[in-house]
């Protein structure tokens, strides 16, 4: 049965994941665009635009609405995020760059385990078992894709194995910050400080830009920056571990940009994968709402 017009908390949660789904969306685009990128570009050049076009975009924003907001009492913690994230990042750009990228993509699904991992030892979140079941669920799409023992692993498998890792200590950043910051902040800072992280190694590597790069630069920049916004204002509302099942909305997502842009058909492997993956979404959502519904109405009005 769907949330009452009038239930705020499972309206919430509803809005959550549809914020969630708009950010995934909009995370697909990133990986073809590092792809287009790279040819001509360094790692460290890719995160240093991705950096400059959120600072200027945010900043634009915050010049606008009032710089007072950019205040921040925990400006060692925007660091070490960014610091993380920085590292991942160029790990999962450089790996792009020599593997197959729906291979890339779905080998980077290993992030949901690693923030689910990460929630429960350092946030205290409980699993459950629904929950439990819905990430799994959603892993296993992405292993009807991947179909282990097919694809090989060397350097570039593991450095986005590693990426993930990072990917995944960055999100728990998250979800502690937005206790006091407000998420274009926390995107603001991140971007300064992963764009101050690679001021050097771009300056000393600096590869011109073209008329082609327009687009992919505006898709890695506006779509990466404007992605993480929506889920971690998501993350004011949901838990990390509900987020992290949303994850895999990336991999159908990017799978389309591919075929658009590079011709890469998806088999029938992908689309059962994707299957499942939209199953263990929804089956998240519809839970998430009906314990929204419970807590809304209390023991007082019946509820089990």
């Amino acid at each position: 049965m769907p949330p009452a017009s009038g239930d705020p908390a499972a309206g919430r949660v509803v809005r959550s994941a549809l914020l969630i789904t708009a950010g995934m969306l909009l995370f697909g685009v990133v990986p073809p665009s590092v792809r287009l990128l790279s040819d001509t570009m360094s790692p460290f050049q890719i995160v240093f635009i991705r950096g400059v076009v959120g600072i200027v975009l945010i900043g634009g924003y915050f010049v606008w609405t009032g710089v007072h907001r950019l205040r921040t009492r925990r400006a060692g913690l925007h660091f070490a995020r960014a610091t993380v994230n920085f590292v991942g990042m160029v790990m999962w750009f450089w790996a792009l760059k020599h593997v197959v990228l729906a291979k890339g993509v779905a080998i980077h699904f290993t992030m949901p385990l690693f923030i689910v991992l990460f929630a429960v030892i350092f946030l205290g979140e409980r699993l459950g078992l629904r929950r439990c079941a819905a990430i799994l669920a959603g892993f296993a799409g992405a292993l009807v894709i991947l179909r282990p023992g097919v694809i090989s692993f060397g350097w570039p498998e593991a450095a986005i194995v590693g990426s993930a890792a990072l990917y995944g200590v960055a999100f728990i950043f998250i979800k502690v910050m937005v206790r006091e910051e407000t998420p274009l902040a926390i995107t603001f800072y991140t971007s300064l400080f992963m764009a101050l992280w690679c001021v050097g190694p771009t300056a000393l590597d600096w590869a011109p830009l073209t008329a082609d790069d327009i687009l992919p630069i505006l898709g890695l920049g506006v779509c990466g920056m404007i992605a993480p916004v929506l889920v971690t204002t998501a993350l004011r509302t949901v838990d990390a571990s509900v987020v992290s099942a949303f994850d895999f909305l990336r991999l159908p997502f990017t799978a389309l940009f591919a075929f658009l842009l590079f011709n890469e058909v998806p088999d029938t492997f992908v689309w059962a994968g994707a299957a499942i993956i939209f199953a263990s979404a929804w089956y998240v959502t519809a839970h998430e709402a009906k314990e929204g519904r419970k807590l809304s109405a209390g023991p007082e009005n019946g509820a089990a």
